[in-house]
């Protein structure tokens, strides 16, 4: 009988250890990129985390910058397109500056996730961005051409060109 109490106490302090360890990690994580987004606002920093993945962004504080503001919009159950926040231009094509540090702000009002992917080699990503939350990505193009990018999730729908013009 002892025998099999000590065994249920050694699985129970397992089950135990291993919900907090858990648990632990899942909340420093999630504690992480926040902070990383609160040290972005508070100081500058010019290497934001995304908000769920952890993605790096490349922008640098000496360059100039260009900002795009884009959110998502929803045109029916499960249509997603991308918008310009200025004049709800659907799907726009996004004008960059080649050697500029061009950021992406999104906006993302939805009750699903998207995730903004820009067909570079290699790809630049915002990473996931939440329902009725907001993300942004960071690239700094070398030469000008025209891309495209798209959503992770909803690739047919949220869709667009990128014109890459020289200097800022």
């Amino acid at each position: 009988m002892k025998k099999k109490a000590l065994q249920s106490l050694v699985v129970s302090a397992s089950i135990l250890s291993a919900t907090l360890v858990f648990g632990l990690a899942f909340n420093w994580q999630g504690n992480s990129m926040h902070i990383a987004r609160i040290a972005k606002a508070l100081y500058g920093q010019s290497s934001v985390k995304s908000q769920t993945s952890g993605a790096r962004t490349a922008a640098s504080s000496s360059s100039p910058s260009n900002t795009i503001q884009l959110s998502v919009k929803e045109e029916s159950e499960d249509v997603y397109r991308w918008a310009t926040s200025s004049d709800g231009m659907i799907n726009p094509t996004l004008k960059v500056s080649q050697n500029t540090a061009n950021i992406i702000k999104i906006q993302n009002p939805t009750d699903t996730k998207h995730e903004l992917i820009i067909d570079t080699n290699p790809q630049s990503s915002s990473g996931g961005i939440d329902p009725n939350s907001s993300g942004q990505l960071s690239f700094k193009p070398t030469m000008t051409s025209t891309i495209t990018y798209h959503c992770a999730y909803h690739p047919q729908t949220m869709k667009g060109t990128i014109q890459v013009v020289s200097g800022p």
